[in-house]
């Protein structure tokens, strides 16, 4: 069966940075994924860095070789397996970004000249340094989580002509995979400037994940809405990422049950199509992958609900940007060896002065992959010199590095009123506050 869009029932898995290897794992070769009807669509992870406007791959062990001279990888045996799974009825596309990466598209200039770049080396172009040989992709898939992406609307919108006058009969899709607070701060742009196909959002390692379903602060209703009245395509569709199993994630692991049963609550509304999940070694290992396709198929998620009346309603979008301020880097301790006793180990210590927007900035840390790191937050109210922890503990994803052991990212915190007054402190309206961001690894 060919792969359709506009499926109440689609699953996606991301392919290529090996996940599962943090668990003893090995992330078997794509084609091996493709061999049964479980997942629809693959996303290639990652298009991670633009190197002199080239797009520069990473699929961790599967493939190191690059063309001579160039850092563009060459992978001809991924290739093969691109054609197999699309021969099975899978779509295939490739994702810019990740967790960590240099992919920023400042403006438009820069979004037009990427996407001719990514058109002739993935598409339907031609050029001598094509990653996968012949083997055409099905579309683009934007995971941006950092950097300036304001070009990203330019670069959809190029790669949609080039689509439409491409004149080969081979359909092509444009994807997103923002995290859940509404708006994405990353790829908000290109979302209401660009038409998009299938939008699958992260909702996991947020306080509107799936961790928080039940609760007010559980928003796929948000995401329908924007479907519904911002969207371009007014019939893109919505899909559910949580992560694929045990390790995957640092918040939002969930099992078959409770999958089922929220994606039973959400799979009515008008735009759901479907679930994601982080990423294919996990979710196969874990069964979360053939539980899930086996419930939307067998509950009918392709029928559409009847149509209703279209209802607006006001998105309220967090009223401060959010900011990204990169510490400076710290060396990396030695890679422990597994067979030391736990125990608790202080990485470092970083004060930062935040404005009284209550914003605590990203940062860095540059640490060895693999290595699990708990992060506590502790606010002080300038010159009282009392710490108090509005934010005991905040999550680190083991996968915010990848195999290369690159660095580390703390996500963003956000000290809201709420935090403020249950920790007895007073906003101050102009004063700044001190914050101690203390990193701890666990070996």
């Amino acid at each position: 069966m060919a792969f359709d869009p506009l499926s109440r029932s689609n699953v996606v898995n991301y392919w290529g940075q090996n996940s599962v290897s943090y668990s003893g794992g090995q992330e078997s070769p794509l084609a091996d994924y493709c061999q049964d009807d479980t997942v629809d669509v693959f996303a290639l992870a990652f298009i991670y860095q633009i190197q002199n406007g080239l797009p520069v791959l990473n699929l961790a062990s599967h493939c190191q070789t690059t063309f001579a001279g160039s850092p563009v990888l060459n992978c001809p045996q991924i290739g093969k397996d691109i054609s197999a799974c699309q021969g099975r009825g899978k779509a295939i596309v490739v994702s810019i970004g990740g967790a960590s990466g240099s992919y920023s598209l400042p403006d438009a200039v820069a979004g037009t000249a990427f996407a001719e770049k990514v058109w002739d080396m993935f598409l339907g172009g031609s050029s001598p340094t094509r990653p996968f040989g012949d083997a055409i992709l099905d579309g683009v898939d934007l995971d941006l989580e950092s950097g300036q992406n304001a070009g990203y609307a330019a670069f959809v919108d190029t790669l949609r002509a080039k689509f439409s006058s491409a004149g080969n009969g081979h359909k092509y899709y444009i994807t997103a995979a923002p995290q859940c607070p509404y708006p994405d701060q990353a790829t908000k742009e290109a979302l209401q400037q660009s038409w998009f196909d299938l939008v699958w959002v992260q909702f996991y390692n947020n306080y509107c994940g799936v961790n928080s379903f039940g609760t007010g602060q559980f928003n796929f209703d948000a995401w329908n809405t924007w479907a519904t009245t911002v969207s371009l395509n007014k019939d893109v569709r919505i899909l559910l990422g949580v992560p694929g199993g045990p390790g995957a994630a640092g918040s939002g692991v969930i099992d078959a049950t409770q999958l089922n049963t929220i994606l039973g609550s959400v799979k009515s509304a008008s735009n759901f199509g479907g679930v994601m999940m982080w990423d294919a070694g996990v979710a196969r290992k874990s069964g979360l992958a053939v539980s899930a396709s086996s419930f939307l198929k067998a509950r009918g998620a392709m029928v559409v609900p009847p149509p209703k009346a279209p209802t607006v309603s006001t998105i309220t979008a967090p009223s401060v940007a959010v900011p990204t301020i990169t510490a400076p880097s710290i060396p990396a301790p030695a890679v422990p060896t597994v067979d030391k006793t736990p125990e608790e180990k202080a990485m470092t210590t970083t004060t930062l002065v935040v404005p009284a927007d209550k914003t605590v900035p990203t940062m860095t840390l540059g640490i060895p992959y693999g290595v699990p790191l708990k992060v506590s937050v502790h606010l002080h109210q300038e010159g009282s010199g009392v710490a108090n922890p509005a934010r005991a503990s905040v999550p680190l994803l083991p996968m915010e590095t990848d195999w290369m052991g690159r660095p580390y990212k703390i996500p963003v915190v956000r000290i809201v009123p709420a935090a403020l007054a249950s920790a007895r402190l007073q906003p101050v309206g102009f004063e700044d506050f001190d914050v101690v961001i203390e990193a701890k690894c666990h070996w």
